[in-house]
């Protein structure tokens, strides 16, 4: 089996199947990533399914010239998500204090703060029966406990993975257009 400039066999390659692109990749690892988000989002989400968030879940690629640009797009609240909210806390009243759900997340509601806004509580509300208006107190006093259904699934090995993966693919191309063009090809 020969090897390219690189050193990296052709059967390598010829392993990847339609990976054998720089855009077959990033294809291929937009398809995967999007399937693993939503579904680590639905086995994690048990109460409040944000389907809005699971179908905005998206990726672009797009050819500049000389380079790829993959850019992984969802509703901008995900990362509130992924990593929870810390509530106000407090008590109701009745006099019950309101248990936190998250005391660990960077993110906190402030107590003379903006609530989370109806818009994103109604669907559920309404489905389930409950006022949307009792469902955003309660999200604000104790808060949105993480799901980390982002941090699960993207992490170092899924870059590494990612990295490896366009570097052979790379080689390869840049072989082949060198190849080309010596031959007078030119394409």
């Amino acid at each position: 089996m020969s090897k390219n400039l690189l050193g990296i066999e052709d059967k390598d390659l010829q392993e990847l199947g339609e990976e054998n692109t720089i855009g077959g990749v990033l294809q291929n690892f937009g398809n995967k990533l999007q399937k693993d988000l939503r579904e680590s989002l639905q086995s994690k989400i048990t109460t409040i399914t944000p389907k809005t968030l699971e179908q905005s879940i998206v990726f672009d690629i797009k050819f500049l010239g000389t380079s790829y640009r993959f850019r992984l797009l969802m509703e901008d609240y995900w990362k509130f998500v992924d990593e929870g909210v810390q509530g106000v806390g407090g008590a109701t009243k009745a006099g019950r204090a309101y248990i936190s759900k998250n005391n660990t997340s960077p993110f906190r509601f402030k107590k003379n703060g903006k609530k989370p806004p109806i818009s994103a509580l109604e669907p559920w509300a309404y489905n389930n029966g409950v006022n949307p208006f009792v469902v955003q107190n309660s999200v604000f006093y104790k808060g949105i406990e993480a799901t980390n259904f982002y941090s699960e699934v993207v992490d170092n090995n899924l870059i590494d993975e990612l990295v490896n993966k366009l570097e052979r693919v790379g080689a390869k191309e840049v072989e082949i257009s060198i190849k080309n063009t010596i031959e007078g090809d030119g394409s």
